[in-house]
């Protein structure tokens, strides 16, 4: 009898979604030679390959596509068996798995944590930060209870997102640049400025690529990094222009000036994401009742226009 595992379940999805054996130890934060090893133990297990391994990474085989669509059909039963089961306590025991992008992490999430931990010591509540399309990825494969997600993707059927903050981004500016001397400024103006991006893929990086794309210009990005923090120090040291959540400004090298960029997409939205249809378990609606305090809006799943 064939016996699996929820960590190697999680792992094999893991790698099936990013068609990397490394991503994938990137993203579970563990050895690449540990997701190596779960593989090929879960492969010796089955008695067939899952993957074909390519110089660049991995592709699915049809087992492995059979397999990916059961462990995903799997994860949604357990999270609809803790739901049922959970009713029984109250929801004053039990864990929230919740993933965020950089922003919410770093801003809105940790008073709101710990009040929610203070109300309910016995809730364990695991946080982890990613961008947002891997936040989106971990609820469809039921590995997060509740994601908190730039609103300005468009999310996939099955997923909803609800109005919960908003951020306004900002250009820094070296304080000798002209632009500097503006209340605001379109972000058309900094067309022909050197940029500091972040990493591809993030949320931010998406919404300003969108922009450029509506403007008909190209960007320049100079560097790419993985934080706000790499992207401050960058700017600071002159080499390029910096476009950051305006709370990220607070306190920034003297010469730089945070300006606000004057378009409409650049008030951006944060949502909480949720399974449509799927009934929380009594922790996880503890703690979306404690975020949506005030009641916020569905967005459309299927099609959320920037901005």
């Amino acid at each position: 009898m064939i016996r699996f595992d929820f960590t190697t379940l999680r792992i094999f999805v893991s790698v099936y979604n990013l068609k990397s054996l490394t991503k994938a130890a990137e993203h579970e934060h563990i050895a690449s030679s540990a997701v190596s090893k779960r593989i090929n133990d879960l492969e010796a297990e089955l008695g067939t390959p899952l993957f074909y391994r390519h110089p660049r990474g991995v592709t699915p085989t049809p087992a492995g596509d059979t397999l990916a669509r059961h462990a995903r059909a799997l994860f949604e039963r357990v999270n609809d068996m803790t739901a049922e089961l959970s009713t029984y306590a109250g929801g004053k025991r039990g864990q929230v798995r919740i993933h965020a992008h950089s922003s919410a992490m770093h801003r809105f999430l940790p008073a709101e944590i710990a009040s929610f931990s203070n109300l309910y010591p016995e809730v364990r509540v695991v946080v982890r930060e990613e961008t947002t399309p891997n936040v989106i990825q971990s609820m469809q494969d039921g590995v997060a209870d509740i994601g908190v997600v730039a609103g300005h993707m468009t999310f996939p059927a099955g997923l909803t997102a609800l109005s919960w903050r908003q951020d306004r981004l900002v250009a820094l500016l070296p304080a000798d640049d002209p632009l500097s001397k503006e209340d605001s400024i379109p972000f058309a103006a900094l067309a022909d400025r050197a940029l500091i991006s972040l990493e591809t893929g993030s949320s931010l990086q998406v919404l300003l690529t969108e922009a450029a794309q509506s403007l008909g210009v190209r960007l320049n990005n100079r560097l790419e990094v993985t934080t706000f923090g790499s992207a401050v120090a960058m700017a600071a040291a002159g080499l390029g222009v910096a476009v950051v959540p305006s709370w990220i400004a607070d306190g920034a090298d003297p010469c730089l000036r945070p300006v606000p960029l004057s378009d409409s997409w650049a008030r951006r939205q944060i949502s909480v994401l949720v399974r449509s249809g799927a009934r929380p378990n009594a922790p996880v609606q503890l703690m979306l009742d404690h975020l949506l305090a005030v009641k916020p809006y569905p967005i459309e799943t299927s099609s959320v226009p920037n901005g």
